[in-house]
């Protein structure tokens, strides 16, 4: 009975994970197959005791599949080898502008599927791919053509300024302080970057999102019709 409780968890997570590889990719989401193998055990586990009401004997099997979870975990990330016999490798689906038929089989999508994926991202057909990989947690990463890739500031000589994040401030008339002093600011600069929307404190529920700009700015979206006003921002005293 003891040697059943030890080996039947390292069994079950075994058999289960090889199910899930021979299932194929393109039932999986962001998480690789092990880590979405591991969410249906624990899964069935915590489940278990409503029907046979052994809430010792589906923690045990919980706690196991979590310690059998963190070991594999450690093994993945300190041993090549074991991190090669237990991940699985890309599969090509295109390949300069042809579609590679055999690695379509290998993770069961069809054509139709494919062309799917491509029109998602954009692409209206296989001859515009240099490169279309499943990846293995069954997303499907695209390598465009030089022609038909997007854009880039270095392909017209320009520098463009940095990446921008805006700050949200106000949000659903609630003042989300600690983005507020994130930014260095204080309440009476917020009041002054208001007052060119003809908002005071008092009225913030007019408010749905205030957030800050790459320029310093309070960008405002009121929940009125007339939200849209001419701002001079020029006027506003940034403190």
């Amino acid at each position: 009975m003891i040697f059943q409780y030890l080996w039947a968890p390292v069994v079950i997570l075994l058999v289960g994970y090889i199910l899930l590889q021979i299932t194929g990719k393109k039932f999986l989401a962001q998480m690789t197959s092990f880590d979405l193998l591991i969410i249906f055990v624990l899964g069935t586990i915590i489940a278990e005791p409503i029907v046979s009401h052994r809430l010792d004997v589906a923690a045990y099997f919980a706690v196991i599949i979590a310690i059998v979870y963190i070991a594999f975990s450690i093994l993945v990330l300190n041993n090549n080898k074991f991190k090669n016999m237990l991940k699985t490798t890309p599969t090509v689906l295109i390949r300069n502008g042809d579609i590679e038929e055999q690695g379509l089989r290998k993770v069961k999508l069809t054509i139709n599927e494919l062309l799917a994926h491509l029109r998602q991202k954009g692409y209206m057909s296989p001859s515009n791919i240099v490169l279309a990989l499943m990846e293995e947690n069954g997303k499907i990463s695209i390598i465009p053509m030089a022609d038909h890739r997007p854009i880039r500031p270095s392909d017209l000589n320009m520098s463009p300024s940095p990446t921008f994040m805006p700050i949200p401030i106000i949000m659903d008339g609630e003042i989300i302080n600690h983005n507020l002093k994130y930014i260095q600011k204080d309440l009476e600069w917020l009041t002054n970057q208001l007052k060119a929307y003809n908002i005071s404190m008092d009225s913030l529920d007019k408010v749905t999102l205030a957030t800050l700009n790459q320029k310093g700015f309070l960008d405002v979206d009121q929940n009125f019709k007339d939200r849209k006003q001419g701002i001079d921002h020029n006027l506003v005293d940034d403190q």
